[in-house]
This record gives structure tokens, C-alpha cells and sequence, in this order.
């Protein structure tokens, strides 16, 4: 990464995308009980250098914005948000880095001064979008609060068994599906294959000797490894030959009218991703399960403890009564159970 790009990366990661500095920072806007208050604390009368420590690296208009101190912790936020950056910033200059951070937090700090010297942070339309981000950051932190309540706990013993059930059917678990390895050649006659079948048995003969001697070579279908998944192989036999218990062996089968008659010289087991190898993966994805479900549960229960009506009438116009557990006074301020599933996925 060259200096340029170092630069170009952390100014605008931290101009867009960070949390800013204390006196000019994005969180601020939350620390009051309101975002009217918050936004009304912003002014440029406020901007001293109360709760400032370390010594001033950037002033704004006579008054402390930057200090060592702050700058430290923006580095430290930068690395906690970016952990893409950490390993090639290893091998950058730490003050050539400090620099370039502070040159995105200054554009930020320069931003904030600019709004509110311009009373931008006091017009109806700047008001009303920091109460939606205020509201949303409050569900955010609502949600993640309520989410660190449920405890969850899942054991080896629990990983192991989903593992042994659940192998054939995961995504990237499954490495071959194995099978029964066979050729194939379809007669006309069951009478037909018997009598193949008895001379590729013979002494000193096999299937394919067999084919030759009859002039059947050009027939013989190669069906390579054969397993449940199998396509482009008549579903009768390939169930047929997937059952087949011990190999090498020439069998007849007849599969739908037609009739075949089978040499099976290898089989091959199923191969997996070794455990050891998955199972802190599946550990995670069954915590997250198991998760889920204990939202869902404890989302039901407070509902019937906080008393949540639904108004059904407003959905089925009238058509039906409300559904057991939901009945109550009309216009209710409610949420419909399908309205509340994707709040719990999206505490997860």
C-alpha cells in the first residue's frame, strides 16, 4: 500500500465512516434524553476545550479540537472498526499515520463547525432526520441489549450429533457423494441378460471379455460413480445398482420395461470435511439457532405479559375474530406476530 492510498483510505474511512472526536463527534448527538436537546447543545458558543486533555494538535477558532489524547483514541477506534487496515498499516510510519488520521478528522471537525456556524443543526429538516437516527440507534442498541439477556449454550456433544445427522445435507460439508462405480448394457429380454450374465461369470471371462465375444462393446454404457444424486440414469436402476452390498459383481436388473444387466467393480464412501475441521462453524451456526428460538420464546412471553393487542379486524377486514391471545380493544398500538419475527432475526 503506498503513502497515497494510505492516505486516501484513512481520510475517507474516517471522514465517512467513523466514529468522530469528543466536542465534534457524531456520538454527541446522543448524550442527551432527546435529539431536540442534543441538537440544540450544538452550537458554536459550546466548542471550548471542556473535557479536553493532552496537549492541542488542532485548534478551531481559537479554541482546542484535536488534542493527543483524542487523537489516540480515534486511532484506536479506527483499528477497532477497520481490522482489514491493521496488518498493512503495521508497515507505515506511526506518525505518517497519526498525520493522515488527523487530516480525516480535521475534514469531520471542519464539517461540524461549518453546520453549526450556519445553524444548519437548527433547521426543521435537520432536526427531523437526527430523530430518526437517534431512533434508530436507540432500537439498535435496544436490540443488542435485550440480545445480550438470552444465554445460550451449546455442547460438543450437541455440535457432534448435528454434524453426524446433517453431513450429507450442508453445504461444503460433503466432499463426494461416493457410490457404486458400474457399466451397463441393456438386452431386449430378461432371457437375454441371464444368459450374458452367465458367461461373463465364467472361468477366465468377465463383463467386458464377454461384450467382445458378443459384439456388445459398442453398448456398454459407462455410468461412472453412481449415488442417490445421480442424473441422466434411468431412477429404477440407479436405485438398484446404488444398493448393490459387495462389489466386483455382474448383476441383472430390470428397470422400467428394460433390462440390464450391471458390472459393479468399486464402491466408494461418502467423504466429509473432517469434524475437527467444521466444528467451531457449526458451534456458531447452532448457538444462532438455538438463539433464535429462545427470542421467539421470550418475545411471546412478554407479549402476554405487556399485553400486546393486535387489531386482526384491520387485516382480515372484519372477516374473521381476532385470533386467540390477541383479543382487546380495536386500534390498539400493536404489532402482528409477522410483523415481530424479523425483529428477533435481526437480534441475532
Amino acid at each position: 500500500m503506498n503513502k497515497k492510498l494510505h492516505k486516501s483510505v484513512l481520510i475517507s474511512g474516517v471522514f465517512a465512516t467513523l466514529s468522530f472526536l469528543p466536542g465534534c463527534a457524531l456520538t454527541d448527538m446522543f448524550k442527551g434524553s432527546s435529539a431536540d436537546i442534543a441538537t440544540e447543545s450544538r452550537s458554536s458558543d459550546d466548542q471550548g476545550d471542556m473535557g479536553m486533555t493532552g496537549d492541542v494538535l488542532v485548534s478551531i477558532k481559537g479554541k482546542p479540537a484535536i488534542t493527543t489524547d483524542s487523537l489516540t483514541m480515534e486511532k484506536e477506534k479506527f483499528f477497532k472498526s477497520n481490522p482489514q487496515y491493521v496488518e498493512a498499516l503495521r508497515h507505515m510510519d506511526p506518525k505518517e499515520f497519526e498525520r493522515n488520521l488527523l487530516e480525516g478528522l480535521i475534514g469531520q471537525c471542519i464539517a461540524d463547525e461549518y453546520v453549526i456556524s450556519n445553524k444548519i443543526n437548527l433547521t426543521d429538516a435537520y432536526k427531523t432526520e437526527l430523530k430518526e437516527i437517534y431512533k434508530t440507534m436507540e432500537r439498535m442498541l435496544n436490540a443488542k441489549f435485550f440480545n445480550e439477556k438470552i444465554s445460550v449454550s451449546v455442547s460438543d456433544s450437541e455440535v457432534k450429533s448435528f454434524y453426524d445427522a446433517n453431513k450429507n445435507k450442508m453445504q461444503g460439508v460433503l466432499i463426494s457423494q461416493g457410490g457404486v462405480a458400474a457399466q451397463g448394457i441393456e438386452f431386449t429380454s430378461l432371457a437375454e441378460a441371464r444368459a450374458f450374465v452367465s458367461k461373463a461369470k465364467m472361468p477366465q471371462k468377465d463383463f467386458n471379455k464377454a461384450a467382445q465375444e458378443d459384439g456388445l462393446t459398442a453398448k456398454i454404457k459407462d455410468f461412472k460413480l453412481v449415488n442417490a444424486q445421480s442424473l441422466g440414469i434411468d431412477e429404477v436402476l440407479r436405485d438398484k445398482i446404488v444398493a448393490i452390498k459387495s462389489v466386483p459383481s455382474i448383476q441383472e436388473f430390470e428397470a422400467n420395461g428394460k433390462f440390464w444387466v450391471v458390472s459393479a467393480t468399486a464402491k466408494e464412501e461418502p467423504k466429509y470435511m473432517p469434524y475437527d475441521q467444521i466444528k467451531d462453524r457449526l458451534k456458531q451456526q447452532l448457538e444462532q439457532n438455538k438463539r433464535i428460538e429462545l427470542l421467539e420464546k421470550r418475545i411471546n412471553e412478554l407479549r402476554q405479559e405487556y399485553g400486546v393487542v393486535v387489531n386482526e379486524d384491520y387485516f382480515n377486514d372484519g372477516a374473521k375474530e381476532p385470533q386467540e391471545g390477541a383479543k382487546g380493544p380495536r386500534g390498539g398500538l400493536a404489532q402482528t406476530v409477522e410483523a415481530c419475527e424479523p425483529i428477533s432475526k435481526r437480534l441475532v
